[in-house]
């Protein structure tokens, strides 16, 4: 996950420079987005029990037990930034495919907060911050990172299987 965050962290860094401002970008923004979202989902398909509380959940935050804190903020004219705290470096592996037993392997990594700025524009329910295109619906934000989750074999030396992963933001 630590390579989430850092993929998401570079390609934001990376566009913030290569971007270039124009009035019909902050004039495209939706003054609904403005303002302070909360990540509250880390959502995959047909969920996971990486505590082992005998309860497997689609929104993997139920299951970490890292510290977290990440908001994004929608200024008006036409700028997002990310600060978070959140960053989990987990490795799944396949023990049974049979019986659906999982080894998980989860650091939670306290190094401080990583903060980031790029542009964002809105096109009707769509939100593009930097190279990603996220969907605001029903007051959430929805940005997915397909096959973003790497599930890999007993010893760790081949991926078997990859699930999307989908974050969760609310105002």
């Amino acid at each position: 996950m630590k390579k989430l965050l850092l993929s998401l962290c570079c390609a934001i860094l990376l566009v913030s420079f290569t971007s270039c401002s124009t009035d019909d970008t902050q004039d495209s923004n939706d003054s609904s987005i403005v303002g302070v979202w909360t990540l509250n989902a880390w959502n995959i398909e047909d969920g996971l029990d990486m505590n082992n509380d005998g309860i497997a959940s689609t929104n993997l935050l139920d299951e970490i037990d890292c510290s977290r804190n990440e908001t994004l903020f929608f200024d008006k004219n036409g700028v997002v930034s990310l600060n978070t705290t959140f960053n989990p470096d987990l490795n799944i592996s396949l023990l049974n495919s049979e019986t659906n037993t999982y080894n998980f392997e989860i650091t939670c990594d306290t190094d401080g907060i990583v903060s980031l700025a790029t542009e964002y524009t809105i096109e009707n329910s769509m939100i593009t911050i930097g190279e990603s295109v996220a969907e605001i619906e029903g007051g959430q934000i929805f940005l997915v990172f397909e096959d973003r989750i790497k599930i890999y074999n007993e010893d760790f030396t081949q991926v078997i299987e990859t699930k999307d992963l989908t974050l969760v933001y609310n105002k």
